[in-house]
């Protein structure tokens, strides 16, 4: 996955952040290659120079995000200073404000799942077990050392992570009505959302791992 990533110049980002936003508001069927050349004020030529193809631009805009998200964790995996606990904050940490700091990707990245639009399930798939086997890794690790208990169910605790996330960002207009935040700016109850649910896994890890409260 990782020789798939390159290092994009500025027209190629704006072409993939202008694509990110009208497949999450329209979906890969309802959002054209005219569209997004129009809203990134390119042409077609150009896009289809860089990409190739509507399917090859999602596929680029939806490894970007995720090798993005791999790149952090795996430094964290490979950090020798924190101890395993702190290990799992951070990650919780890391994949939260990564999540809620692109909002159009989590929609695309939701709707892929549901409904494979665009993006190929073997992707997805490859996804998924990635960040199953870096958890797993952090897990071991903190057994290994006494840390944590025998018995965890790490598939479960990365889709506690990963579902819990997605599922409160997407839903952020919805939330910030039902806590009576709707005076606040966008940015400071995006700030506010980060530390509630960052807060909420960290305390339901640590039960799950150590059994402590």
């Amino acid at each position: 996955m990782e020789e798939a990533i390159m290092d994009y110049n500025q027209k190629q980002l704006q072409i993939l952040d202008t694509a990110e936003r009208l497949f999450a508001m329209h979906g890969f069927h309802g959002a054209s290659v005219r569209d997004i050349a129009q809203e990134a004020d390119v042409n077609i030529a150009m896009i289809s120079y860089y990409f190739g193809s509507k399917e090859r631009l999602i596929e680029a805009i939806f490894l970007k995000r995720v090798m993005d998200v791999k790149n952090g964790l795996d430094e964290l995996v490979k950090n020798k200073d924190l101890a395993p606990l702190e290990k799992i904050n951070k990650l919780i940490e890391l994949f939260v404000a990564k999540i809620s700091d692109r909002p159009y990707f989590c929609r695309i990245m939701v709707r892929a799942q549901a409904t494979q639009e665009g993006v190929p399930t073997e992707l997805i798939h490859e996804v998924k077990k990635q960040m199953y086997d870096l958890v797993k890794k952090l897990i071991t690790e903190g057994q290994k050392k006494g840390a944590f208990l025998g018995d965890i169910d790490t598939m479960m605790m990365v889709n506690t992570l990963v579902g819990t996330s997605n599922h409160v960002i997407i839903s952020q207009n919805f939330l910030k009505k039902v806590w009576n935040q709707e005076a606040i700016s966008e940015e400071k109850f995006r700030q506010q959302l980060k530390e509630r649910v960052s807060n909420h896994l960290k305390k339901l890890f640590k039960v799950v791992l150590t059994d402590e409260r």
